[in-house]
Order: C-alpha cells, then sequence, then structure tokens
C-alpha cells in the first residue's frame, strides 16, 4: 500500500517487480491401471519405487502383467508412478470373534482384510488370554504362504500384548493394533448393528499334540475367509477409473495399461488416448499379441490401422515386439510400455523431454530378449506406418523408433515424432499453471508486459538448455500478448489472448553419408 506520510524524513516501500517464475512441471510421472491380486481398489496410490509397490499391491502376476511393468518401470530409470487397482465386485475377507463368557455370548470383534481380493483368506489370527488380568488378551496377526511341498508357512508375524476391547483402555485393541494385511473393527459389513460387547474374545483352540505346545500363541488359528477377487472387469471399468484419476491426481504424463486375462487391451486404447488428451499426457500402447512378424503388424484389417480406430493418435505410440523376461527360470513375453515408460523417465533427465527416448543410448535394462528379432529392412517396412520397433545390436536391447501413431509418411503429421508432442505438453502445462495469476488482473497493456516478461523468460531459458531450434532466439521461439492479440472486444469479453510459437527439435532419424574417393594429389 502507498506509504503515508507524517513526519520529515525517509520512508521505504518495497516495490514488487513484476516477475513470477515459471516453473517446468514433470514429464515422465505414470500412472498404471490394471488387476492386482491385493491393495486398494479404485484409489490411485503413489509409488516412489518397486519396494513400495510390492508391500502395497505384491508382486503377484496371476491377474495381469502390473506388476511386471511397474518392476520394468523402475528398473529402466522411472523414479514416480501411480498405480491404480481394478477389481470389480471383490469381496474382503474377515473372521468373527466372540467374547470368552461361553457359547452364545455375542460377538466381540471383527478382523478385516485391509483390502479385498481372494489374497485376503491367506491371513490368519491366534488369540491368547492374559493371566495377569481378565479383560486383556494377546493377539498375533499373520499370513500364510505354501512351501514346495504345499505344506502352510507363517510369514509377516506380528504380536501385540495387553490389549483391551474397552474403548477407554489405552491399549484398545481397535485402535492399537496397526497391521499391513489386516484391520480390527467393531462394525459388521452388513446388516446387524456395530457391536458394543467390550469383552476380551474368545481365546484360540490349542491342539493336543505330544510334546505339548508351551505358547498358546501358535494355537489353532482363526482363518480369515470368504475373501473374493469379484467377477471379470470390462473395459466399462477402466472408463469408470479416469474420473477418479481426474480428481484425485493432480499432474501425469505417461499411461500405461498392462495386458490382463479379463479384456483385449484393443478396446482400451481409443477411451485411454481421449483421456490423455484432456490430461496433457502420452499414452504408450502395446502391440497385439497376434502379431509376430512385419506383415501381421502392416496388415490393413490387424495390424497397425487397426489401433488407430478411435485413437488420439498424436497423444499415442506403439512398441513391437514384446520383451522377454525372466521369471522363475522360465522366459515369459511382455508388452514393452512399462519399460518403455522408464527408459522416457531416464532420458528426460539425462537429456531432457525434446530428445527422443530412442538410439544406442536407449537400452532396455532388466529383459533378457525380444519375442521377435528385426532387419534393417523390415524395420524399414514398419517405421514408415508410424510402428517403433525395438532392436537387438552389440550395445544391448534398444528402442529404435521415436513416432507417434500419427507418424506414417502419409499422414503429414505436424506431431510425427514422439519428443515434438512432449516438449509441447510440457511447454502447455507448464504455462497453463505459471499463469493462473493472470485470472482476474486489470486486461490491459501493464498486464500484457507482465505476461510477455514471464512467459519469454520461460521458455528463454528452454532455449538455452537446447530444446528448440536456432541460434538466435528469434529463431526459435516467439511470445505475443499485445492489443493485436488482444482486442477491444476480447476485453469486454474477459480475454486475453497469448500467442507462443516454437522451433521444435527434430531427430534426426535418417542419416545419410555421402563418401568420395579423391584422385590426384593432395595439397598439404
Amino acid at each position: 500500500m502507498p506509504v503515508q506520510t507524517s513526519y520529515p524524513g525517509v520512508y521505504v516501500q518495497e516495490v514488487p517487480s513484476g516477475v513470477r517464475t515459471i516453473a517446468g512441471v514433470s514429464t515422465s510421472v505414470a500412472v498404471f491401471i490394471g488387476q492386482a491380486a491385493w491393495g486398494p481398489v479404485n484409489e490411485p496410490v503413489l509409488c516412489l519405487n518397486y519396494t513400495e509397490f510390492q508391500r502395497t499391491f505384491t508382486s503377484d502376476v496371476t491377474q495381469s502383467d502390473l506388476a511386471r511393468s511397474v518392476k520394468l518401470f523402475f528398473l529402466n530409470g522411472g523414479t514416480q508412478c501411480y498405480i491404480m487397482r481394478l477389481a470389480d465386485a471383490a469381496v474382503t475377507a474377515l473372521i468373527t470373534a466372540v467374547d470368552d463368557t461361553g457359547i452364545g455370548a455375542p460377538d466381540t470383534m471383527i478382523i478385516y482384510a485391509r483390502y479385498p481380493g481372494e489374497f485376503g483368506n491367506s491371513i490368519r489370527a491366534t488369540i491368547q488370554h492374559n493371566a495377569a488380568d481378565a479383560q486383556l488378551f494377546n493377539l498375533r496377526l499373520y499370513r500364510v504362504v505354501l512351501n514346495s511341498a504345499g505344506v502352510e508357512v507363517p510369514t509377516d508375524s506380528q504380536t501385540w500384548m495387553g490389549l483391551s476391547m474397552d474403548p477407554l483402555h489405552p491399549r484398545f485393541a481397535i485402535k492399537y493394533v496397526d497391521y499391513q494385511w489386516a484391520i480390527l473393527s467393531q462394525d459388521p459389513v452388513l446388516g446387524p448393528p456395530p457391536l458394543t460387547n467390550t469383552n476380551r474374545p474368545e481365546e484360540s483352540l490349542i491342539p493336543v499334540v505330544v510334546p505339548p505346545i508351551t505358547n498358546p500363541l501358535f494355537g489353532t488359528p482363526l482363518t480369515l475367509a470368504t475373501g473374493s477377487d469379484g467377477v471379470s472387469i470390462t473395459s466399462a471399468d477402466y472408463d469408470d477409473a479416469y474420473p477418479i484419476l481426474d480428481r484425485e491426481v493432480d499432474i501425469f504424463n505417461l499411461m500405461i495399461l498392462p495386458r490382463n486375462n479379463s479384456v483385449a487391451q484393443n478396446l482400451l486404447w481409443g477411451n485411454a488416448s481421449l483421456f490423455c488428451q484432456s490430461r496433457r499426457a502420452f499414452l504408450l500402447i502395446d502391440p497385439e499379441v497376434a502379431w509376430t512378424n512385419v506383415q501381421e503388424a502392416t496388415d490393413i484389417t490387424t495390424g497397425v490401422n487397426s489401433l488407430r480406430t478411435g485413437l488420439v493418435n498424436d497423444h499415442s505410440a506403439v512398441f513391437f515386439p514384446q520383451i522377454t523376461i525372466l521369471e522363475n527360470e522360465t522366459n515369459v513375453h511382455i508388452g514393452a510400455s512399462g519399460a518403455i515408460a522408464g527408459l522416457m523417465a531416464r532420458t528426460d533427465a539425462n537429456r531432457g523431454v525434446w530428445k527422443a527416448p530412442a538410439g544406442v543410448e536407449a537400452n532396455l535394462l532388466g529383459i533378457r530378449g525380444l519375442q521377435y528379432r528385426f532387419s534393417d529392412g523390415e524395420n524399414g517396412v514398419l517405421n514408415p506406418q508410424g510402428v517403433n520397433t525395438l532392436r537387438i545390436f552389440p550395445n544391448g536391447i534398444v528402442n529404435w523408433g521415436a513416432r507417434t501413431m500419427d507418424g506414417d509418411d502419409d499422414f503429414a503429421s505436424e506431431y510425427k515424432y514422439i519428443p515434438i508432442r512432449r516438449t509441447a505438453l510440457f511447454i502447455e502445462e507448464s504455462l497453463y499453471r505459471g499463469l493462473k495469476w493472470v485470472v482476474f488482473e486489470p486486461n490491459d497493456e501493464p498486464l500484457w508486459a507482465q505476461i510477455r516478461l514471464n512467459v519469454g523468460a520461460f521458455m528463454h531459458n528452454l532455449f538455452r538448455q537446447g530444446a528448440f531450434q536456432g541460434t538466435k532466439k528469434q529463431d526459435a521461439y516467439f511470445v505475443k500478448c499485445d492489443s493485436e492479440t488482444t482486442t477491444q472486444n476480447d476485453i469486454n469479453l474477459g480475454i486475453v489472448n497469448i500467442w507462443v510459437g516454437f522451433a521444435p527439435l527434430k531427430p534426426a532419424e535418417f542419416v545419410v553419408l555421402y563418401l568420395q574417393q579423391m584422385t590426384g594429389q593432395i595439397q598439404v
């Protein structure tokens, strides 16, 4: 506010510079959507490494390739992703414990699996009465896994001593027990009102064996049961997931839909690409399993053109063939999208989003091989149609393509290449977030000057990093916001128009070497 002068002297007032720094957004936050044996349902979960993923969703791959794709994402350089588990009508496993006053006594505690799914049926609980107090008990929770002989072996065991069912007790079991796989509650899932019995639960039965068991905590356990994975998911379950992601995930840049056993992937790409377009993200597509050679990948009816039906082509790309990983001493073929997402994250960190995630330095880690190998001639058939091939070279297995699904030579698209599309998305999202301060500001030349200053500084920083063509900034980008872009009629409508242009770096896809033999004497 203006200085109020009241006495002779020197007054100091800080004046804002008008500089509002526009920060570049992340470019490699991935979203994985698919089936898992465990974990929250229809809830995006942030994972910063594969250990976090295993802890929340397990490494089970019986339902889908989700765990495999996420693992390859982190192995190849990915650092941040959201996981969204789909499970239609899944049921949570549980067991109800009665109090210890005798047969016919009311229920006192319900043990629920933390998440729905058949996986919860592997949770066990044992209850031991505390001899020092008639109302206290000890609780052990654990999971069982089958060993090679088919015998249940306890794992992830945790024990709590001196628990009470009295809500006023400092070790009230419902609030005190915190276990990774299960939770305690007094609220039944359906029907009866919440439990109100504060007596301790009935003790686990102890089998009679020789020699006798000395620790009752290892008696006959309570087995959580009736957990179910639900019915097979459909494309509608994926469609229902997008509004949830839109509400709960602030920003993501890459989307991966790992192959699962319930729904054909070709039914998913169209709506997924539309959602990516609305969120300024990029969709990575796995090839059809039926593609075994160049002919099938380029077939008019079943090849790459069939994937383009209903697809936002310039916001997606396909990578062929499938990659091979070693799992339990067996070769398994899966889609490469998870590994490619990690490669993009690594390339963005090392070189920038404007560098194509392809070439001799774009080697894929954590894989054993490719399902099929292609020659240069075969690659020459796939590449012009927008199919990115994975190749085996002496330096490793690399991604040898950088085209979007709009990259067919016949399309003449300005977003033919992946780095150009992703650079544009990066600039759009950064300016979208960095210019929110403009809303409701007086729409006149002082505002336009501030916009030019801030957007120009952001674009110039990218130019200095080598994101654009040209040796001078006039050749690399422009920012225009003045009375030409925003007319008086626009001002009356509350509109300010900002034009930003950039000269993208296009990949050196074809390197032509001219070699000539010189005749005659060379002058030194």
